[in-house]
């Protein structure tokens, strides 16, 4: 099979991948692909990635772009806590295995192990086996492997700050950690973890380049559309499904701030309101469907109905979002 053949099933696979599911309202698009890098298969396979702190799309065409990104970025981590998120063992990223154990070799000088011999401990087996079923290619023993850990950081880029700032990428389909060895090494991972999109569907991410101050505002529309949308400079970025106050108990309209946050606030009524940001004076607010001492949960399936006392609920996942992304003085407009 020739090479252009491969190029066309290639850009073929990838326009049968779907995004997100048809009801996603389109909205909802930057926050549910946030993390991920994109492929734009209308145009010629660019890349982006989608910021996990605002959902914004950052271009990756070329080298000088690639090496901005991964600098700003950047999360510093720690070589005990790096060991906790598993390394991906993926044959199609090797460009140089001189030992045949499955592993790139600059790979093998980032964690430590020898490009020259694949059993670097010599316990009878290869080092890209041992990394590719959790156990200690350096040692006896399994690596101290933390999924949820590696769970909280999939979609960040991470910088190894006590070695030599080595780039690792955290991929949210399989919680697993790539290895970037060289900026436009990062092209080629994208290649095959990036995910599909058409210039429609990529249409509704906000470029990062439009925005300059990065002033943030949100709007609540507490009526028949019951969503809450999120804006830097005047741009919205995006929104999502809220319950808002009932009729006997509406949600009061108008102009205000965030006035104060907390992770988890307790209501007079006797439940916790997760990720809380108090409106007002700090009698109603905007905050995570809420739950009962007792662990009962309000259901999802109240999201778009206005069933509350008076605040506004947003579901688990963007409630979190939204609480990181806004500030104490955050403008908010209720109508």
């Amino acid at each position: 099979m020739n090479k252009k053949n491969l190029k066309l099933i290639f850009l073929s696979i990838l326009l049968l991948i779907l995004i997100l599911p048809s009801k996603t309202k389109a909205s909802e698009l930057p926050y549910n692909l946030s993390g991920h890098f994109l492929i734009q298969v209308e145009n010629d396979g660019l890349a982006w990635y989608v910021d996990k702190k605002n959902t914004l799309r950052h271009r990756l065409g070329s080298e000088r772009e690639i090496i901005e990104f991964l600098t700003k970025h950047g999360l510093g981590i720690s070589n005990d806590n790096l060991a906790k998120i598993p390394i991906a063992v993926d044959e199609r990223l090797v460009k140089i295995d001189s030992d045949g154990d499955g592993l790139d070799d600059r790979l093998e000088r980032a964690i430590g192990t020898d490009p020259y011999n694949p059993d670097t401990d010599g316990d009878g087996y290869p080092d890209g086996v041992e990394i590719k079923n959790h156990y200690d290619p350096l040692g006896p023993g399994r690596l101290p492997i933390d999924f949820d850990f590696s769970a909280s950081l999939a979609g960040q880029i991470l910088l190894q700050v006590e070695d030599n700032g080595e780039a690792w990428y955290v991929n949210p389909k399989d919680n697993l950690r790539y290895f970037i060895a060289e900026p436009l090494e990062l092209l080629k991972i994208i290649k095959y973890i990036g995910l599909g999109i058409s210039n429609h569907n990529l249409e509704k991410i906000v470029d990062a380049q439009l925005i300059n101050n990065y002033e943030k505002s949100i709007t609540l529309n507490v009526g028949p559309q019951q969503r809450l949308s999120y804006f830097l400079d005047d741009i919205k970025v995006g929104s999502f499904p809220i319950s808002a106050g009932k009729a006997s108990t509406p949600t009061p309209k108008g102009q205000y701030h965030i006035i104060n946050k907390h992770p988890q606030a307790w209501s007079p009524l006797g439940l916790w309101m997760p990720y809380w940001l108090g409106l007002g004076t700090g009698r109603f607010g905007i905050h995570e469907l809420p739950f009962w001492p007792s662990g009962y949960r309000e259901g999802e399936n109240h999201l778009g109905i206005p069933v509350s006392n008076g605040c506004v609920r947003l579901g688990i996942g963007p409630a979190e979002f939204i609480y990181h992304w806004s500030n104490v003085g955050t403008p908010v407009y209720i109508y």
